[in-house]
C-alpha cells in the first residue's frame, strides 16, 4: 500500500506529463503494429473478448465519477474519492491495462502481451509520477491522506471512508461512446483477420 512519502516530487514526472496527452496515439500504433502480425486463435480469442469486456466495465464506472479524464491534468477541479476510485486510486489505467492483456489475446501472438506490459509499466509508470505530483501540489494534505489509504492498483478491501464524487450517467455517452465503438470495431477486425474475410486474404497473398 502506497504511503505519503512514496508520492512523486513536484519535479519528478516530466516525461509523464509530456507523454500524457499521446498515450492514445501510442496505443494505437502498437494496436496496429500487433494487428498486421496477428494469427488470431480460437482458444485465446474469447477469454481477450472476455477481458475487453471486463475492462471496459470498469472504464464506464470509474468514468462516470470524474468530469475530465481526456484533457489536460490541469482541468482536474476535484479530488474524486468515490466509485471505484474509493478502492484504488487508478482505475482507469487498470481498466486500459485489463482491455490492452485482452487484445494482446486477440492477436494469438507470444509476444504481444509481454510486450504491451513492459509498455504498460514504462509509460504508465511515468504517467502517474506526474499525476501524483501535481494532484498533491493542487491538494495538499488531502491528496496525501487519500494516497497513504488508497493503493495506485491493488484494491482495497473496504472504501475510503472520505468518499467524494457523484456518479454522472451523461459523462458515459459524451466521453465513452467512441471507446466503446472503437473496442466493438477491434474486435471485428481481430474476428475477421482470424476467422473471416481477412483471413482468406491472407491466404491468397501468403501472409
Amino acid at each position: 500500500m502506497p504511503s505519503g512519502r512514496a508520492l512523486a516530487h513536484p519535479r519528478k514526472g516530466k516525461i509523464g506529463k509530456v507523454l500524457f496527452p499521446h498515450r492514445g496515439t501510442i496505443w494505437g500504433v502498437m494496436g496496429a503494429v500487433v494487428f498486421l502480425f496477428a494469427h488470431p486463435q480460437a482458444l485465446l480469442f474469447w477469454p481477450g473478448v472476455s477481458c475487453i469486456l471486463g475492462g471496459e466495465l470498469l472504464r464506464l464506472w470509474a468514468s462516470g465519477y470524474i468530469k475530465t479524464y481526456r484533457g489536460p491534468m490541469e482541468e482536474v477541479e476535484e479530488l474524486v474519492t468515490s466509485g471505484p476510485y474509493a478502492y484504488l486510486r487508478n482505475p482507469l489505467y487498470l481498466a486500459n491495462g485489463i482491455i490492452g492483456c485482452g487484445v494482446a489475446l486477440l492477436s494469438g501472438i507470444l509476444w504481444a502481451l509481454p510486450l504491451f506490459l513492459g509498455s504498460f509499466v514504462l509509460l504508465y509508470g511515468s504517467i502517474i509520477r506526474a499525476e501524483e505530483a501535481f494532484l498533491e501540489e493542487k491538494f495538499g494534505a488531502a491528496y496525501r491522506e487519500y494516497a497513504a489509504s488508497v493503493p495506485r492498483f491493488v484494491p482495497r478491501l473496504l472504501p475510503y471512508p472520505k468518499r467524494k464524487g457523484t456518479f454522472a450517467p451523461k459523462v458515459l455517452w459524451e466521453k465513452e461512446s467512441t471507446t466503446l465503438l472503437t473496442l466493438g470495431l477491434v474486435v471485428l477486425l481481430f474476428y475477421l483477420r482470424g476467422f473471416g474475410v481477412l483471413r482468406v486474404l491472407d491466404r491468397l497473398l501468403g501472409l
